[in-house]
């Protein structure tokens, strides 16, 4: 029977099996299987009740795919062969193991891209509140608690159509989310903007004012915020009887002072019921010139907000009352102690220099509901004139409802779809309700509708190959904007041009300077990097004191401040593999030991070359998402840089493989490589490590939270062991630490283009890519080689090609 199982495997092989796949499966695996498995897995003996003589390498197939995943996991678990049976060395595992996990993959992705003659794909609940702030101008917060839920996600990406399931409970909230968003656009009285002062004596003292007054001090009072100080930002008696939801303004003037060689301080405004922070930013300004920051948020009334000074170091619990004392128990100036505590805890020097991170706040003005022209100007025309006649007009209603659900669903309402929301207005006047409530719930269906919420692609009746203009139009607007087309863009599909490359390039052009391309900017390397994962492990506060939520925050800002950067001077994307140059803040620059930064805000700074930076992968984001919150992980840098870079997704470790366990504290101390090294010198593990871990260890000189050292914090006995950043590529090429690694990299960039298109395209079309799509990433990327890949480029060449348009 031996001698008939290759036979039974070639003629169990698919038709649609690639050319080069089935030399491979000829020359790595069919030979290991004969030789190794037919014994127990055949005809005549199935042991485990496995039979593998007849089981094909058709992977797009769910249930051999499982079958061939259960036979990687029982040879990485060195279960197959049993340890009795004649064994193969590790290259030869590590050669099978590796094509059947290359197969699943495709397999995975070929499954998730079947696709029928009608392919719909649901907007993400990012992509919802978009819409419908480009559709009507109002503001729907999609992460509050109950409204949509988290989106699961596929290697980082949160638009996979095959990923975003439509269930009951989704249904109910489009309707909650419709009805609340209607009210919101079209309320029956527009509400009018207030504008507010409140002083530092509103903020803080508001209960001592006429006694402040007495003083004659109440134009020169400010409030002295101290790390952890709360204060009240925006409160009921700051407005009175203000209660309409929408946007607001705040205005604050303040100055921040930082210790000598310390860091700035950072206001933080808190929304208590939210429970999250609504803005920041680190404050560097004089105390004599004070700077006013400015910011616009959505508030539900009523509400109430804080200021915080967002720094390590908080007095403890029980002393902040001691800090000022009485004779009004306010603060003017560092120069003035005559208020301060002697016996207190100290906030400044003899000569005014901070001894904390301080915010020194004057005063804060609240301005809203605001509506702005722009977003009035995206409601005109959908309701009827007589909206608030009791009887209406329904060819009016058929008209602005005609012109609403076109706008809505990115397509041309046909008449039978526009008849059926006039029979809702019917209906509902017929059981009493008024035409405005009538047309209202009409309007609610329409954006309750699975025409709003899908992105729907092909005919159910004419197959066809490629997308049409509407369809293009809502893909390249998803793509770019997140958002739906634009008047100018349905333009083009309405003339049936948009799919000619002149009009399609000049539309792209124009769509990549508009300021909502800021949300590609955005999403994009945040899913690409999977940027979610910062955070995920939070580091230890005994091990990492210095760690905070808003050094946290600023390694994400970095990161998706460091792409837009690439993509608004339009650079090669050689620089996300090395780089003289990052986007840094204060927070960050402390973090990398940079000089000091001139501005609070997020800005481009060069780098040298004793920094050891530049580029995406010594970024602390990308270091710490890749560590546990403990220590660094060496074989996790290694899998992200295999699957983010070069577009590779090692196989799963085996399911019974020993975790790598601490040093004892009577051991000599070692690094976590010297702990993998000994780890991997399994045979089961081995011919994975080989391939993972020195795309890892090239980044040992940097902890968990992305800091550089040259010797490794250990546990154990002795001195702190050395890093040892050093290693040697499969292919036998050597570096010395995470500089020559990025040289390599640099070498590679013909590599690295593919795998970045391939990200880019699974982005922009909302599925995985096959083998099938291969050839034409590959020629969407040699195309942008002509220009050195410059980022604008590599998207045009995308959405041009035959790849971006065809179903």
């Amino acid at each position: 029977m031996k001698h008939l199982f290759p036979a039974l495997l070639m003629l169990s092989l698919p038709a649609n099996l690639h050319a080069a796949e089935t030399v491979a499966f000829k020359q790595a695996v069919q030979p290991f299987l004969a030789q190794h498995c037919a014994r127990c897995h055949d005809g005549k003996v199935q042991k485990g009740n496995f039979r593998m003589d007849t089981l094909p390498p058709d992977f797009a197939n769910l249930g051999v795919a499982q079958r061939w995943a259960e036979v990687i996991t029982r040879m990485n678990a060195g279960e197959m062969p049993p340890p009795k049976e004649p064994q193969p060395t590790p290259d030869e595992l590590g050669k099978v193991v590796d094509w059947i996990a290359t197969r699943i993959k495709e397999g995975e992705a070929a499954r998730m891209a079947k696709r029928g003659p009608l392919a719909h794909y649901r907007l993400s609940r990012e992509e919802y509140a978009n819409t419908i702030y480009d559709l009507l101008g109002v503001y729907y917060d999609v992460t509050l608690p109950g409204a949509f839920n988290e989106e699961p996600r596929w290697h980082g990406f949160e638009r996979i159509g095959a990923m975003l399931s439509l269930s009951p409970s989704h249904v109910d909230r489009y309707f909650k989310a419709a009805e609340t968003v209607l009210e919101r656009a079209f309320p029956e009285q527009q509400p009018q903007p207030v504008k507010r002062r409140a002083d530092a004596i509103e903020m803080a003292h508001r209960e001592s004012r006429k006694r402040i007054e007495a003083l004659g001090i109440a134009d020169k009072v400010r409030v002295a915020l101290w790390p952890g100080y709360n204060l009240a930002a925006f409160r009921g008696y700051f407005w009175g009887q203000v209660k309409e939801p929408g946007i607001y303004r705040a205005r604050i003037q303040l100055s921040g002072l930082q210790p000598r060689n310390g860091r700035a301080p950072h206001l933080s405004v808190w929304h208590p019921q939210l429970k999250r922070t609504i803005f920041d930013q680190d404050i560097i300004a004089p105390e004599d010139k004070p700077v006013i920051v400015e910011f616009e948020t959505f508030l539900t009334m009523p509400a109430e907000l804080d200021f915080i000074n967002e720094v390590p170091g908080k007095i403890p619990e029980g002393h902040t009352r001691n800090v000022l004392m009485s004779g009004g128990g306010v603060f003017t100036n560092t120069k003035d102690t005559s208020r301060l505590n002697p016996t207190g805890y100290k906030l400044f020097d003899e000569s005014g220099t901070a001894l904390r991170p301080l915010l020194l706040v004057d005063w804060v003005e609240w301005e809203g509901p605001l509506l702005s022209d722009a977003d009035r100007k995206k409601r005109e025309g959908f309701l009827p004139e007589k909206i608030n006649e009791p009887a209406g007009d329904m060819a009016q209603a058929r008209e602005t409802l005609q012109r609403f659900a076109s706008r809505a669903w990115r397509r041309p309402a046909t008449e039978a779809e526009v008849n059926r929301y006039l029979k809702v207005i019917e209906k509902e006047m017929a059981a009493g309700e008024k035409f405005r409530a009538a047309y209202m719930a009409a309007l609610t269906g329409i954006l309750a509708s699975n025409n709003f919420y899908y992105l729907a692609e092909g005919s159910p009746t004419v197959r066809r190959d490629r997308v049409s203009d509407w369809e293009l139009a809502s893909r390249l607007s998803y793509f770019l904007w997140g958002s739906l087309p634009d008047a100018a863009l349905l333009q083009t599909a309405q003339d049936g041009t948009l799919h000619t490359p002149e009009v399609l390039r000049a539309q792209l052009a124009r769509m990549m300077a508009d300021p909502k391309i800021a949300r590609f900017t955005e999403a994009f390397p945040r899913q690409w990097l999977q940027l979610h994962k910062v955070g995920m492990f939070a580091p230890d506060e005994k091990l990492y004191p210095d760690y905070d939520k808003w050094l946290e925050k600023s390694m994400v800002l970095e990161t998706t401040g460091f792409f837009n950067e690439v993509f608004a001077r339009n650079l090669s994307i050689r620089e996300f593999l090395s780089s003289d140059w990052t986007m840094a803040n204060p927070r960050l620059a402390l973090h990398y030991k940079l000089p000091p930064l001139p501005e609070a805000i997020l800005q481009r700074v060069g780098l040298r070359p004793e920094g050891h930076r530049g580029g995406l992968l010594t970024q602390a984001a990308i270091l710490s998402l890749t560590s546990d919150g403990t220590r660094h992980r060496p074989v996790h840098r290694g899998v992200w840089v295999s699957e983010a870079i070069f577009g590779k997704t090692p196989p799963p470790p085996p399911p019974n493989v020993e975790p790598i366990e601490p040093t004892p504290a009577t051991a000599p101390k070692a690094t976590v490589r010297q702990q993998i090294e000994a780890h991997s010198t399994n045979s089961n593990c081995a011919s994975c490590h080989k391939n993972i871990d020195p795309l890892g260890f090239a980044f040992d000189n940097y902890d968990a939270v992305g800091r550089w050292r040259n010797e490794e914090v250990a546990q154990g006995k002795g001195d702190n062991p050395p890093v040892n950043a050093a290693g040697t590529l499969p292919d036998g090429r050597a570096y010395n630490g995470p500089d020559e690694f990025k040289k390599l990299l640099i070498a590679d960039l013909d590599r690295f283009a593919p795998a970045f298109v391939e990200n880019l395209a699974t982005f922009a079309l909302r599925r995985a890519m096959t083998l099938d799509d291969q050839a034409q990433l590959k020629t969407i990327a040699q195309a942008s080689k002509k220009e050195d890949y410059k980022m604008r480029t590599v998207i045009e060449n995308l959405v041009l090609s035959d790849l971006f348009q065809k179903r």
